[in-house]
């Protein structure tokens, strides 16, 4: 089964669709994508399961979203056989797809490597694979999972910036995807971590990681020919398995996860449950909550267009199988609090263009902000990315906003938030940019 959540009905009671099945692939632990030319979501990859799980597969699958169903993808499968692949939206409206474990036909023993070859989904003509951009760490040491959900962002000269998910030589690729593709290593992650621990995109060209002992190393991806690196601060502890989300504000969230690596980061003795929260404009850590229950393997956090966010999920395997979720009201969210809001707004625009926005009162506007809503698993949400907009005003209800070019506001859906004067954001205005029309 499958299954949607809509937010807008609230938390409890008749708020989840649960959808039957209709095809064999089994879409755990794929990679998943906004198609911006059509609004649906792209599912690409899985677990074989039977005869033995941990196994990838090719199916690519579509979510149609206005029909609420899934079926196989009219464009066909992928080259490659994927388990654990990260994919992230691409300027030109492509899908590009990376990593993940193979079916073990390439392997003498039968066991798993990884698929070395990237591909780009295009609308028109579907996958073809990146024959020129073979990645040395998958293809060269295939008892190693470098394979796991690599690390893979845009940067604002439109390259991609890959950086391997092991701790230990987790070298860092530059690739291009134009044609056949080319890759070039341009370093090496300077910190050990787990490969299950967060990143995320929190400004242009800047990626903020946790290493296992709690620091956080930021970086610097707007050269494509090296990435440079600063460590602004510790949290107190590691976070194996844990999630990082953008608040509307630019502020970094951080949950879940485990003080420890041993057993993966799945033991319940360590578990990490508070919230912490960074402010890259003040370098401020600030220590929130606890959740009730553990987020550990397979746990998940995403920020809400009402700007709550919810911290869910964990288990399959795990100390605690958690089919739940909390959500926490960060502190622009007191009971008294006034909200700026957006009245009206286009459901479309195209990047680098202008558009118009109505709002109740501008006096009390200091930002613009709009958040890619990404995919997030396993701890990472690599398509996800935060910009904080041009804008001028217009007249006592009108803004007039930038929206960014093609490689920075790439394709997709984002929320577009209001910021006022103390800081507390509206309720988001969901837009597609270069995106096929939202009802």
């Amino acid at each position: 089964y499958y299954q949607v959540w809509n937010f807008n009905r609230g938390i409890h009671g008749d708020v989840h669709t649960l959808l039957e099945k209709q095809n064999r692939a089994d879409i755990f632990c794929s990679a998943f994508n906004i198609d911006p030319s059509n609004g649906n979501v792209i599912i690409m990859g899985g677990d074989v399961r039977k005869p033995k799980r941990g196994f990838g597969i090719n199916a690519v699958l579509e979510y149609e979203v206005k029909t609420e169903t899934i079926h196989n993808h009219p464009m066909g499968n992928m080259q490659y056989t994927r388990w654990y692949a990260t994919s992230i939206n691409l300027p030109n409206g492509e899908i590009f797809v990376i990593g993940g474990a193979d079916d073990g036909s390439n392997s003498e023993n039968g066991k798993k490597n990884g698929s070395p070859f990237p591909e780009v989904y295009s609308p028109d003509t579907g996958f073809r694979v990146l024959t020129n951009a073979k990645v040395p760490n998958i293809a060269n040491n295939p008892d190693e999972t470098h394979w796991w959900y690599p690390y893979s962002y845009v940067n604002s000269k439109g390259d991609i910036i890959v950086m391997g998910p092991k701790g230990k030589n987790a070298d860092i690729y530059r690739i291009r995807y134009e044609g056949k593709g080319s890759i070039s290593r341009i370093g090496t992650k300077p910190f050990m971590a787990h490969s299950r621990t967060p990143c995320i995109m929190f400004r242009i060209d800047k990626v903020v990681c946790l290493d296992d002992k709690g620091n956080l190393w930021v970086a610097d991806i707007s050269d494509s020919s090296k990435v440079g690196w600063d460590k602004p601060n510790n949290i107190g502890q590691g976070r194996t398995n844990g999630s990082m989300a953008m608040l509307p504000d630019g502020r970094v969230a951080i949950t879940g996860g485990n003080q420890s690596t041993k057993q993966a980061g799945n033991r319940l003795s360590t578990a990490e449950k508070s919230i912490q929260i960074w402010n890259p404009n003040t370098n401020n850590v600030v220590r929130g909550g606890e959740e009730k229950k553990a987020r550990l393997y397979h746990s998940n956090l995403l920020v809400l267009p009402d700007a709550t966010l919810v911290s869910s999920g964990g288990g399959a395997p795990g100390p605690e199988k958690n089919h739940n979720g909390q959500l926490y009201f960060p502190d622009y969210m007191s009971a008294d609090t006034t909200r700026p809001i957006i009245n009206d707004c286009p459901r479309n625009v195209e990047s680098g263009n202008r558009f118009t926005m109505k709002v109740d009162d501008v006096s009390q506007i200091v930002q613009v902000t709009a958040t890619k809503s990404g995919a997030s698993s396993h701890s990472r949400n690599c398509d996800t990315r935060w910009i904080d907009l041009d804008f001028e005003i217009i007249n006592d209800t009108t803004l007039r906003v930038k929206a960014e070019g093609n490689t920075i506001m790439i394709g997709g859906l984002w929320m577009v938030n209001l910021i006022d004067n103390n800081g507390v954001p509206s309720e988001a205005w969901l837009m597609g940019v270069d995106m096929a029309a939202l009802p």
